[in-house]
């Protein structure tokens, strides 16, 4: 026999009832047969069994198998015990989550099966498991029946109920596999530790810190909070069951701090469910929901409250996306996880950046379903000027929350991270700005570095837009009236969007704008969503709402291929009425729009090319800005001949020669005549069409 290699934990006296389960494993339930041919196992096995006193010990594989039934039925005539740490600390556990004997006895193996290598060792010598050798194999070993063993590993059954033994029943695996305790960390506390509920959960369940927060930070959500808050104070007095509250919305907007903050508010301990373990790294979405369910019956007796937040990859509808099937477990098993929302003894707070993808069965099951909006600029400024205590500048501070993609999260870590170095700095506002900028660019947000254009209202003159509606009259009709849906149609660079910036200039609102690009999206159902948020989000902020290529949305549904395109068209006529500011739409192609939209439109304005006289004034003022002489008497003519002239030409003109100069009005009408030439009006013309 091969001299044995001893590892620490063989080196140590082996438990007597450990070393008992071990000659179980290798006598009655055959493990020794597979032992001469597994090479998994080594002789350490050997010698923590018998502590042989000559390490180089040849036996025959008959004499071993004779050694192993002796010590067998010795052991068999012999009263031992667990360690007692693990017997005083399942019993304990048992006594929070009602285990019974066997229940405990199953908890006692799996422990030690993950604990000790010895006992590990020994069962992978049983090779892979089904669920009926599973059962017998357990039924030996603990000494119960099989059916005992059956019904406490039972998915109704307190130990999987509770979330702290998982058990791995349609997998052909090995005896270690299928026996799946919470955590590493959960096992060690019963193996050697001292039992407390959070001692027991400290990888999987965190004490909440306290809220930065106030409700007069969610301004926007005072009437849910109205009714919320009575909800839950009235809930937790009464320890009502199946309470749980989804708060949704972009990443950083607080959702987590109201949670801290509701809890706060009730005066009870908020527990947040981990997503990394104290080693930093991923907690998976099985762990994490064994973990919830856990806490629900440690802390039950507790004045408290859970937290559980990322909650996408345990209730994302498969059906959106191709890889959700692989991680969404509320998909696997949706009446499980519907009872798990209805019973829930402890009030849930659930956290999801989207609920885009989120099976509607689940959503219906919440009490409350509140979006927590980004912060206006009004709410961004109060927020950087309490975290950056006096850091900012006003410029700085009005530059940072013109960005309207500042969330709270964002402004707190960078006023934390400059704060605490602020009097080594020069400028500690524009470091403040630096590391937001860095922040918001990462994730796709323009830059603050970059230098502010001027608005296209700055450069808007209504006498410089050819359109068959009196824009100027309209202007002052939609600031008596601001609800209106408009429709605006004509060429490229006609001036329609630069008409809806300087619209809401005019009536001091702001303009939200929408291009295909921001709402279309490949997956299904989600062109619809996007749709409806960009109304509501133009409804909360009382903002004017403007969406350019209308017709990617609104394609005449006579001609539409597919069923997509017809619904497509059907939100947007349905936001469209329900919508009670000012909608534009723009558009270049008006032919192809579908014609109940068309008739949905309170004003259809055309925008159209510059006629003679608009051009030349046009061209005269933009001369002046460039330092061109412009009084020859050739020069009017030389215009007239540019045809399909729009504001847009003019301005891309003007563009060009920031970085190549003209030198002359002729070389400005050339250079007008050279951007029209690539119209599809100019081309026709130039072929005979």
């Amino acid at each position: 026999m091969r001299q044995p290699y001893l590892t620490a934990q063989s080196k140590e006296t082996l438990n007597p009832h450990v070393r008992q389960w071990i000659l179980t494993i290798l006598v009655p339930l055959g493990g020794m047969y597979s032992y001469s041919y597994d090479p998994v196992v080594n002789d350490a096995l050997l010698e923590s069994l018998f502590n042989f006193d000559d390490p180089e010990v040849e036996l025959s594989k008959n004499q071993l198998y004779t050694l192993l039934r002796k010590e067998y039925r010795r052991g068999c005539s012999q009263l031992t015990q667990l360690p007692k740490v693990l017997h005083s600390n399942i019993a304990q556990l048992a006594q929070l989550v009602s285990l019974n004997n066997v229940e405990s006895s199953i908890l006692e193996f799996a422990v030690a099966l993950s604990m000790d290598s010895r006992l590990a060792d020994a069962a992978e010598l049983l090779g892979d498991l089904n669920t009926a050798k599973l059962f017998y194999s357990l039924a030996t070993l603990l000494e119960h029946s099989e059916t005992a063993i059956r019904t406490a590993l039972s998915r109704d059954g307190t130990l999987m109920r509770t979330g702290i033994f998982n058990l791995r029943n349609f997998e052909h695996v090995s005896l270690s596999s299928k026996l799946d305790v919470l955590s590493v960390s959960f096992a060690d506390t019963l193996y050697c530790g001292i039992v407390s509920p959070h001692a027991l959960l400290r990888d999987e369940i965190n004490h909440s810190p306290t809220a930065q927060l106030q409700l007069k930070d969610y301004p926007s959500l005072t009437a849910h909070l109205d009714i919320l808050l009575p909800y839950l104070k009235h809930s937790l007095e009464q320890r009502s069951a199946g309470v749980n509250i989804l708060l949704h919305g972009e990443p950083g907007t607080g959702k987590t701090e109201l949670a801290r903050l509701l809890a706060q508010l009730n005066n009870c301990q908020l527990y947040e469910v981990a997503s990394e373990d104290s080693d930093g790294d991923a907690v998976s979405s099985q762990r994490r929901l064994n973990a919830y369910r856990a806490a629900q019956h440690f802390f039950a007796n507790d004045n408290s409250m859970l937290v559980f937040d990322e909650v996408e990859d345990i209730f994302s509808e498969s059906s959106f996306d191709f890889f959700a099937s692989r991680t969404a477990l509320a998909g696997k098993n949706k009446a499980w996880v519907n009872l798990l929302l209805e019973h829930n003894s402890i009030p849930t707070v659930w956290i999801s950046n989207s609920i885009n993808r989120m099976d509607p069965a689940f959503v219906r099951r919440f009490d409350f379903v509140i979006e927590v909006p980004l912060p206006n600029k009004e709410q961004r400024i109060k927020l950087l000027k309490r975290y950056s205590k006096n850091l900012l500048d006003n410029n700085t501070l009005q530059r940072l929350a013109s960005q309207e993609q500042l969330s709270p999260a964002v402004i707190e870590r960078a006023a934390r991270v400059i704060s605490s170095i602020a009097p080594q700095l020069e400028d500690p506002g524009q470091a403040m700005q630096v590391l937001i900028d860095s922040t918001l660019t990462s994730q796709g947000h323009a830059s603050l570095k970059a230098e502010k254009k001027p608005s296209e209202a700055e450069y808007y003159d209504p006498a410089f837009i050819r359109a068959d509606v009196d824009l100027a009259a309209l202007t002052a009709g939609l600031q008596a009236n601001p609800s209106a849906r408009l429709c605006l149609y004509g060429p490229p660079g006609t001036g329609k969007t630069a008409y809806g910036h300087w619209l809401a200039q005019q009536l001091k609102k702001r303009l939200i704008i929408k291009r295909a690009s921001d709402l279309l999206s490949p997956f299904v159902g989600e062109n619809e969503r996007n749709i409806a948020d960009a109304f509501k989000q133009a409804q909360q902020q009382q903002a004017i709402l403007m969406i350019d290529e209308v017709d990617s949305f609104l394609n005449d549904r006579r001609n539409t291929r597919s069923n997509w395109e017809a619904s497509l068209v059907n939100e947007m006529l349905t936001q469209m009425e329900n919508f009670s500011g000012i909608f534009i739409a723009s558009t270049n192609r008006m032919d192809g729009l579908d014609q109940a939209a068309l008739r949905r439109f309170d004003l259809k304005a055309k925008f159209d090319f510059l006629n003679a006289a608009q051009a030349w004034k046009l061209f005269v003022r933009h001369c002046k800005k460039l330092g061109l002489a412009h009084g020859k008497k050739a020069l009017p003519l030389q215009l007239a001949s540019v045809e399909y002239l729009t504001p847009g030409d003019f301005a891309a003109v003007v563009r060009m020669a920031r970085f190549s100069p003209l030198t002359s009005a002729e070389a400005f009408i050339q250079a007008l005549s050279s951007e029209v030439s690539h119209k599809e009006q100019v081309k026709k013309r130039r072929f005979g069409f």
